[in-house]
């Protein structure tokens, strides 16, 4: 089961530092810097940081970002790559491996609906995060990358099924508890905010 750990340093009990090292040691696959209220100064000097916390053989850093000129930021800081938000769109990916060249970047980016899977499978991106699956955890806050109706076990098996191999991150609702569900139904693994805040990601 591939993990996804997206921050939000605002909620976490302990420094952001201290909590992507916990991650990348307790085995998170990939960690996705997103702090919307950082200036590009600032995000790129936290996700620099980042990158000399985390175990590089095992942990990739994607940097948020919301426009594919944007990813210029995250290849300063020697991300792994992005995680391309908002509605995914023709031609956006192309632009960032362009970005990145000669590396070749990670691009993740967020699908709401099956024809939102269907542009990313055309796009060939390395991951797809579907959302939300499942109702938002009471008291939480639902991420600008998810849509507020919860779409099911049944909707995230089909979106896996048009995914066509390319990995398929559950997120929305996701807990220890109902993890396992989304892999049963074809998810690759899990993405969360919430999750990883605490100690519970340590029980999947």
């Amino acid at each position: 089961m591939l993990l996804c750990a997206i921050t939000d340093r605002k909620r976490a009990n302990q420094s952001l530092l201290s909590l992507v090292e916990g991650w990348s040691r307790g085995g998170v696959d990939f960690i996705q810097l997103r702090e919307k209220d950082l200036d590009a100064i600032a995000l790129r000097s936290l996700a620099a940081e980042i990158m000399e916390k985390i175990d590089r053989s095992r942990t990739r850093l994607l940097v948020n970002i919301s426009t594919p000129e944007a990813a210029a930021l995250a290849l300063a800081a020697g991300a792994d790559g992005v995680h391309l938000a908002g509605k995914p769109t023709r031609g956006a990916a192309s632009r960032v491996r362009q970005v990145f060249r000669p590396r070749v970047p990670i691009i993740s980016v967020p699908c709401h609906s099956l024809e939102d899977v269907d542009v990313a499978h055309e796009e060939e991106v390395d991951l797809m995060l579907f959302s939300p699956v499942f109702q938002k955890v009471s008291g939480e806050k639902v991420s600008g990358d998810e849509m507020s109706a919860p779409q099911g076990l049944e909707v995230l098996r089909l979106a896996c099924a048009r995914a066509q191999g390319i990995p398929v991150l559950a997120l929305g609702g996701v807990t220890a508890g109902n993890a396992s569900d989304c892999v049963a139904v074809g998810a690759t693994g899990i993405a969360a905010i919430r999750l990883f805040a605490g100690d519970d990601w340590r029980r999947l």
